[in-house]
Formats: structure tokens, sequence, C-alpha cells
């Protein structure tokens, strides 16, 4: 049984290639629901507890970061659809940060603050891209050297401090909002949209799906895959420099190790969204749902009192109980 892109649910992209029976879909279908569902819960349970919850303020404070982690996350959903990891997310943030922030102190306005940030991301990525896609390196080998030299770079530019004064054109994202929307949440939806139909609807989302399902009849088959590797990370690069850009509007402030706790949050996302980690398949509403997921919980949990220390376990929790129960409703073909 042959699939193609077009028979698939919004926001979610397989191959168009044999091989990837019911049990494979069944899957990545039913994560997003089962993920959804316990949010839900959570969510009408969370309001039962505290009025505090579902406070417009509360919200608008919530999407904030959650927008953060998600342009990551959608980055990384990329990155893993093709059979790739990418470490360095974290470490790319902070460099893109302290470079803005040099910018800033050297006079550069408000617009040209953010440009630097995306630009400096895109680069980073880029330079991921070169040695993955290009010269054939490991993903994991080559984004745990670039973590680590990325993350020095920061530091050293930075000298281990953090900067402030940027003008205020920079910290627009902190405070514009549209209809009570808060601009990061409107620019996070733009890129889920944007990912959603080059995945689906795009020769580059079927290269990228195709080289994620079998590398190696993708190759053979004369599919672009240096110039599709590369641009995949350059794109998660542009998205970390947009994240970078985002923190810096919401602190006031930059630092070189900003956004290292991303990597594993967007990580988990993904997975948690039902992309299998092995590549081949995407979820985007699925990485909404799973990034929204973190957020939503930390905040629920912290307004009804749950000590921090337990937090992160019962995030966890809800993470193994949505992958085991979507294992469990996969469909033999």
């Amino acid at each position: 049984m042959s699939t193609t892109l077009s028979s698939q649910p919004a926001g979610t992209s397989t191959p168009p290639s044999p091989g990837r029976g019911r049990a494979g879909l069944a899957g990545i279908h039913w994560q997003p629901w089962i993920v959804a569902a316990l949010l839900l819960i959570f969510c009408f349970y969370t309001g039962w507890r505290t009025g505090d919850f579902w406070t417009v303020i509360n919200w608008q404070l919530l999407v904030q970061p959650l927008a953060e982690a998600g342009l990551v996350s959608l980055g990384m959903t990329l990155v893993i659809a093709t059979g790739g990891i990418d470490l360095s997310v974290g470490s790319i943030i902070g460099l893109s940060a302290v470079i803005a922030a040099v910018a800033a102190q050297h006079g550069a306005g408000g617009v040209t603050v953010d440009l630097i940030a995306a630009g400096a991301g895109l680069v980073a990525g880029a330079g991921n891209g070169l040695l993955i896609g290009w010269l054939g390196l490991s993903p994991i080998l080559v984004t745990l050297g670039t973590m680590i030299l990325y993350a020095g770079l920061a530091v050293g530019i930075s000298s281990g401090s953090s900067f402030a004064g940027f003008p205020a054109g920079a910290l627009w994202w902190g405070d514009a909002t549209w209809l009570g929307i808060p601009a990061p949440f409107l620019l996070f939806i733009a890129a889920v949209l944007a990912v959603a139909i080059l995945l689906q609807r795009s020769l580059w989302g079927r290269y990228l799906l195709s080289f994620g399902s079998n590398p190696v009849a993708a190759r053979f088959s004369g599919m672009p895959v240096k110039r599709s590797l590369f641009a995949v990370y350059a794109v998660q690069g542009a998205f970390c420099g947009l994240a970078a850009m985002l923190m810096i509007g919401r602190l006031a402030s930059a630092r070189g190790d900003m956004g290292q706790s991303l990597m594993l949050t967007s990580i988990a996302a993904v997975v948690l969204g039902g992309t299998p980690i092995v590549g081949g398949m995407a979820s985007v509403a699925g990485t909404v749902a799973g990034v929204a997921a973190f957020y939503v919980v930390q905040n629920g949990l912290t307004l009804v009192g749950v000590p921090a220390f337990l937090e992160s376990a019962l995030v966890a929790v809800l993470l193994l109980v949505a992958v085991a129960a979507g294992n469990l409703l996969k469909r033999e073909p």
C-alpha cells in the first residue's frame, strides 16, 4: 500500500514511497490526539483548581516562551524527519543573542538587531548543514561538536557576562500584541503554517521525508540530498536566531547560555507529538501539541502549587503515557 502526502491529515506527512503501512500511519495519527486529549483534561482540572489559569494575562505570559520553544521545535521536526538530530540549538540561540547584543552596543537599531540575531542563527545552522550535507558527517557528532564550539564562542564574545541596554525596537517583541494575542505567538503560528505547507505541498518536503525514510534509495534516485540537508540545518539555525530575537524582546537582556534548555525540550516535543526519531515521517500538528503540553502543564502545575522539583517528573510522566498509548493504539496492516 503506497501513500502520498495529499492523503494525510493536516500537519502530518510521510514520504511518497511504498513500504509505510497502516501501522506507521496509525502511530503518527494517534499521537497528537492523545497528547491533545491529555492536555485538555489537564486544562479543565487546573482551571477547576485555580481561577488564575484561564485569565488572559496568564495565557499572554504563557505563550511567549512557548513561541520561542515552538520555533526551535519546528526546526527540529524538519531535522528529525531526515533522520538527523541537532544538539547545537541551545548554543546557536546563545551565540545569536550575544552577537545581536554586540551590534546593539555599537549603535544598531531595533530592526537591525533582530536581523542580525536571525542572520547569525542562519549562518551557524548553515555551518552544521555544510558539514552534514556536503561532507556527509554524522549529524550527532557534528552538532555535538558545534554545540561546544558555538557555546564557547558565545561565552568568549560575552566574557561570561549578560548584556542589557537594547534599543526599544529590539524589545518590541516583548510587549507587542494584536487583538490581545502576543506578537511572538503570531510569529510562531505563521511558522507552523509555513512548515506544514513545505512538508505537505513542496518537492523539498518530499525530498526530506524520502531521505529520512530510505537515505540510500534517495541518494541513488538522484535527489538533491546534499542541498536538501544543508537547507534543513540552515532553516533550523534561522529558527534558533528568531527564538533568540524573541528572548531578547521578552527578557530585555542577552547571555551566552540563554536557550540551553530548549535542546532537550524541542527533541522531546517532537517525539511527544508523534514524529519518529528515526525519521521518514513528520507531524507538524503533533509538534505543536507536544510543545504546548510542556509549557501548559508546567504553567498549570506552578499555579496549583506543585513543588518545582516535581514538575519535571510529572511532565515526564505525561510524555511516557502519551508515547506508550500511541504505540498501543497502532494497527497492524
